[in-house]
Protein backbone atom coordinates (compact mmCIF):
# COMPACT_ATOMS: atom_id res chain seq x y z
CA UNK A 1 0.00 0.00 0.00
CA UNK A 2 2.87 2.35 0.72
CA UNK A 3 4.38 1.79 -2.71
CA UNK A 4 0.94 2.36 -4.26
CA UNK A 5 0.58 5.62 -2.38
CA UNK A 6 4.10 6.66 -3.32
CA UNK A 7 3.36 5.87 -6.96
CA UNK A 8 0.20 8.01 -6.84
CA UNK A 9 2.10 10.93 -5.30
CA UNK A 10 4.86 10.63 -7.89
CA UNK A 11 2.30 10.53 -10.70
CA UNK A 12 0.57 13.60 -9.25
CA UNK A 13 3.92 15.41 -8.93
CA UNK A 14 4.86 14.45 -12.50
CA UNK A 15 1.49 15.71 -13.79
CA UNK A 16 1.89 18.98 -11.90
CA UNK A 17 5.39 19.27 -13.35
CA UNK A 18 4.02 18.77 -16.86
CA UNK A 19 1.32 21.41 -16.28
CA UNK A 20 3.87 23.88 -14.88
CA UNK A 21 6.18 23.12 -17.83
CA UNK A 22 3.35 23.77 -20.29
CA UNK A 23 2.61 27.04 -18.49
CA UNK A 24 6.24 28.13 -18.84
CA UNK A 25 6.18 27.10 -22.49
CA UNK A 26 3.07 29.21 -23.13
CA UNK A 27 4.68 32.23 -21.45
CA UNK A 28 7.87 31.74 -23.47
CA UNK A 29 5.92 31.40 -26.72
CA UNK A 30 4.05 34.62 -25.97
CA UNK A 31 7.31 36.41 -25.24
CA UNK A 32 8.85 35.07 -28.45
CA UNK A 33 5.78 36.15 -30.40
CA UNK A 34 5.92 39.63 -28.87
CA UNK A 35 9.61 39.89 -29.67
CA UNK A 36 9.05 38.74 -33.26
CA UNK A 37 6.20 41.23 -33.67
CA UNK A 38 8.31 44.07 -32.30
CA UNK A 39 11.20 43.09 -34.57
CA UNK A 40 8.95 42.99 -37.64
CA UNK A 41 7.53 46.42 -36.79
CA UNK A 42 11.01 47.85 -36.28
CA UNK A 43 12.17 46.45 -39.62
CA UNK A 44 9.10 47.89 -41.34
CA UNK A 45 9.73 51.31 -39.81
CA UNK A 46 13.42 51.11 -40.75
CA UNK A 47 12.43 50.37 -44.33
CA UNK A 48 10.36 53.56 -44.46
CA UNK A 49 13.19 55.55 -42.89
CA UNK A 50 15.47 54.23 -45.61
CA UNK A 51 13.04 55.19 -48.39
CA UNK A 52 12.36 58.60 -46.89
CA UNK A 53 16.02 59.18 -46.07
CA UNK A 54 16.80 59.33 -49.76
CA UNK A 55 14.67 62.49 -50.00
CA UNK A 56 17.02 64.19 -47.55
CA UNK A 57 19.83 64.09 -50.11
CA UNK A 58 19.71 67.50 -51.83
CA UNK A 59 20.45 66.12 -55.31
CA UNK A 60 17.78 63.46 -55.08
CA UNK A 61 15.29 65.91 -53.56
CA UNK A 62 15.85 68.11 -56.62
CA UNK A 63 15.23 65.09 -58.88
CA UNK A 64 12.08 64.24 -56.96
CA UNK A 65 10.89 67.86 -57.18
CA UNK A 66 11.52 67.85 -60.93
CA UNK A 67 9.48 64.64 -61.24
CA UNK A 68 6.58 66.48 -59.63
CA UNK A 69 6.94 69.89 -61.28
CA UNK A 70 8.40 69.12 -64.74
CA UNK A 71 8.56 65.35 -65.29
CA UNK A 72 9.16 65.81 -69.01
CA UNK A 73 12.53 67.44 -68.23
CA UNK A 74 13.95 64.39 -66.42
CA UNK A 75 17.11 62.76 -67.72
CA UNK A 76 17.47 59.01 -68.08
CA UNK A 77 19.76 58.96 -65.04
CA UNK A 78 17.11 60.74 -62.96
CA UNK A 79 14.42 58.34 -64.16
CA UNK A 80 16.63 55.42 -63.10
CA UNK A 81 17.07 57.00 -59.66
CA UNK A 82 13.34 57.53 -59.33
CA UNK A 83 12.69 53.96 -60.46
CA UNK A 84 14.81 52.64 -57.59
CA UNK A 85 13.08 55.01 -55.18
CA UNK A 86 9.58 53.90 -56.18
CA UNK A 87 10.56 50.22 -56.07
CA UNK A 88 11.57 50.88 -52.47
CA UNK A 89 8.12 52.33 -51.81
CA UNK A 90 6.44 49.31 -53.42
CA UNK A 91 8.66 46.94 -51.40
CA UNK A 92 7.39 48.66 -48.28
CA UNK A 93 3.82 48.24 -49.47
CA UNK A 94 4.43 44.52 -50.00
CA UNK A 95 5.73 44.39 -46.42
CA UNK A 96 2.64 46.27 -45.22
CA UNK A 97 0.39 43.82 -47.06
CA UNK A 98 2.16 40.85 -45.51
CA UNK A 99 1.99 42.47 -42.06
CA UNK A 100 -1.74 43.08 -42.48
CA UNK A 101 -2.37 39.57 -43.76
CA UNK A 102 -0.50 37.99 -40.83
CA UNK A 103 -1.99 40.24 -38.16
CA UNK A 104 1.24 42.13 -37.39
CA UNK A 105 -0.40 45.33 -38.56
CA UNK A 106 -3.68 46.18 -36.90
CA UNK A 107 -4.98 48.62 -39.51
CA UNK A 108 -6.15 47.25 -42.85
CA UNK A 109 -3.68 47.30 -45.73
CA UNK A 110 -6.00 49.63 -47.62
CA UNK A 111 -5.27 52.39 -45.09
CA UNK A 112 -1.52 52.18 -45.68
CA UNK A 113 -2.04 52.02 -49.45
CA UNK A 114 -4.27 55.10 -49.39
CA UNK A 115 -1.65 57.09 -47.46
CA UNK A 116 1.14 55.95 -49.77
CA UNK A 117 -0.95 56.80 -52.80
CA UNK A 118 -1.55 60.28 -51.44
CA UNK A 119 2.05 60.99 -50.45
CA UNK A 120 4.15 59.13 -53.00
CA UNK A 121 1.93 58.67 -56.06
CA UNK A 122 0.09 61.98 -56.31
CA UNK A 123 2.05 63.19 -59.33
CA UNK A 124 2.06 62.37 -63.03
CA UNK A 125 5.53 60.79 -63.03
CA UNK A 126 4.77 58.39 -60.17
CA UNK A 127 1.45 57.40 -61.70
CA UNK A 128 3.12 56.80 -65.06
CA UNK A 129 5.82 54.75 -63.33
CA UNK A 130 3.15 52.62 -61.65
CA UNK A 131 1.44 52.06 -65.00
CA UNK A 132 4.73 50.72 -66.37
CA UNK A 133 5.55 48.35 -63.49
CA UNK A 134 2.11 47.18 -62.38
CA UNK A 135 2.27 44.24 -64.77
CA UNK A 136 4.85 42.73 -62.41
CA UNK A 137 1.85 41.53 -60.37
CA UNK A 138 0.25 39.35 -63.02
CA UNK A 139 -0.01 36.30 -60.76
CA UNK A 140 -3.60 35.71 -59.55
CA UNK A 141 -2.30 35.58 -55.97
CA UNK A 142 -1.18 39.20 -56.38
CA UNK A 143 -4.54 40.42 -57.69
CA UNK A 144 -5.70 41.88 -54.37
CA UNK A 145 -2.45 43.83 -53.93
CA UNK A 146 -2.71 45.15 -57.48
CA UNK A 147 -6.34 46.23 -57.12
CA UNK A 148 -5.76 47.99 -53.80
CA UNK A 149 -2.69 49.79 -55.13
CA UNK A 150 -4.51 50.76 -58.34
CA UNK A 151 -7.34 52.30 -56.33
CA UNK A 152 -4.90 54.07 -54.02
CA UNK A 153 -2.84 55.45 -56.89
CA UNK A 154 -5.99 56.39 -58.81
CA UNK A 155 -4.90 54.51 -61.91
CA UNK A 156 -7.06 55.54 -64.82
CA UNK A 157 -8.48 58.48 -62.89
CA UNK A 158 -8.08 61.62 -65.00
CA UNK A 159 -8.33 63.83 -61.92
CA UNK A 160 -4.86 63.90 -60.46
CA UNK A 161 -4.62 63.92 -56.69
CA UNK A 162 -3.08 66.97 -55.10
CA UNK A 163 0.26 66.12 -53.53
CA UNK A 164 0.90 67.09 -49.92
CA UNK A 165 3.76 69.27 -51.19
CA UNK A 166 1.37 71.26 -53.37
CA UNK A 167 -0.97 71.67 -50.40
CA UNK A 168 1.90 73.00 -48.28
CA UNK A 169 2.76 75.52 -51.01
CA UNK A 170 -0.86 76.61 -51.26
CA UNK A 171 -1.10 77.06 -47.49
CA UNK A 172 2.14 79.02 -47.36
CA UNK A 173 1.10 81.24 -50.26
CA UNK A 174 -2.31 81.85 -48.69
CA UNK A 175 -0.63 82.70 -45.35
CA UNK A 176 1.80 85.12 -46.99
CA UNK A 177 -1.06 86.85 -48.89
CA UNK A 178 -3.02 87.14 -45.64
CA UNK A 179 -0.06 88.65 -43.79
CA UNK A 180 0.52 91.30 -46.46
CA UNK A 181 -3.02 92.62 -46.23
Amino acid sequence: MTSNRLSNWLTLAANIGVIVGIGFLVVELRQNSDIATAQARLEYAAGWRNVDGSRQDAAFAATLAASIETPESLSLVEIIQLDAYYWGVVDQMLSAKTASDTGLREAPFENAAREVGRLYFSNAFAQSWWQQVRSSWSDPADEEFLQIMDRSIHVGNPDRMISPYELIFRNLNASSRDSTR
